[in-house]
């Protein structure tokens, strides 16, 4: 099992839900009439948590989930379960698209359809229910397209056999940061992937720029764009351009189920109007 949970969670019907929600957010308001709305995300969390076992629900915090893959292994700790509900807790100023993409992939690695995000953080408590779209086997069936990919070297396609397996045994739908880590650690981890390059204009050196690299000339790029981004193969063109060490990349673009493999090379023009 690639993914290692200290607790297995299950679907709750909308009216479970509701009934362990109300109480959750009664128990959230009564934190912040304790406490304000500048304290440390701990501190609202072990208030609920007190106040949530006081009224008679089963509570975990910060529960252990473990990725692996191969000898790669990772874990995060999800903050707040309820009666078998998922909830996130911040103490932010408000809650923003990261802070969705962080409950969403916990809801992922718990496979569960929906988790909550609680703020603490602004003047009024903020709870902000999400749910999850894709979870059982359907994360594991990416669609993938590589019709610019062209491999520079015996090492494009290990990285994408890499990749394939990464996908085929994680699922898709997870953090983007969790693929790219798990392929630098496949690729010898940080000591040998990751590597500052000579940054030069018209010869003459700039500084330097750390780059992940999955052959001596050539580095890789990962990314989750969710809409055509025309002006990043121009960034990676620019890179090309003045990192002398580098002749080409590979851009990786995981969005949702689409999988994209763009090549990017100094040769290749990829101006845009």
């Amino acid at each position: 099992m690639p993914i290692h949970r200290t607790i297995n969670l299950q679907d709750l019907s909308d009216t479970d839900f509701e009934r362990i929600d109300d109480v959750v957010m009664r128990c959230a308001y009564a934190a912040q009439n304790q406490f304000g709305h500048r304290f440390d995300e701990r501190i609202y969390e072990n208030d609920v948590a007190a106040r949530l076992r006081a009224e008679g629900f089963e509570v975990n915090t910060q529960v252990p989930v473990t990725v692996t893959h191969g000898s790669f292994q990772k874990t995060y700790y999800l903050d707040l379960i309820v009666n078998q509900m998922l909830y996130e807790l911040k103490a932010a100023k408000g809650i923003v698209s990261e802070h969705d993409m962080q409950a969403l992939h916990y809801a992922m690695l718990q496979d569960v359809r929906l988790v909550k995000l609680i703020n603490f953080g602004e003047v009024r408590v903020r709870g902000k229910l999400l749910p999850n779209a894709m979870h059982g086997r359907s994360r594991h069936q990416p669609k993938m397209r590589i019709s610019g990919w062209q491999p520079l070297s015996d090492s494009c396609e290990r990285l994408v056999q890499q990749l394939n397996s990464v996908i085929s045994d994680l699922g898709t739908h997870l953090d983007v940061r969790l693929y790219n880590e798990v392929l630098v650690h496949l690729l010898g981890g940080e000591v040998n992937c990751l590597q500052r390059a000579d940054v030069c204009v018209d010869g003459q050196t700039r500084g330097t720029h750390l780059v992940q690299f999955h052959s001596p000339q050539h580095g890789f790029i990962m990314t989750s764009f969710h809409e055509p981004q025309p002006n990043f193969l121009l960034h990676c063109q620019v890179l090309l351009r003045h990192v002398p060490v580098l002749t080409g990349l590979q851009w990786i673009n995981l969005s949702h189920s689409r999988l994209e493999i763009t090549t990017v090379t100094k040769t290749e023009d990829y101006t845009t109007e």
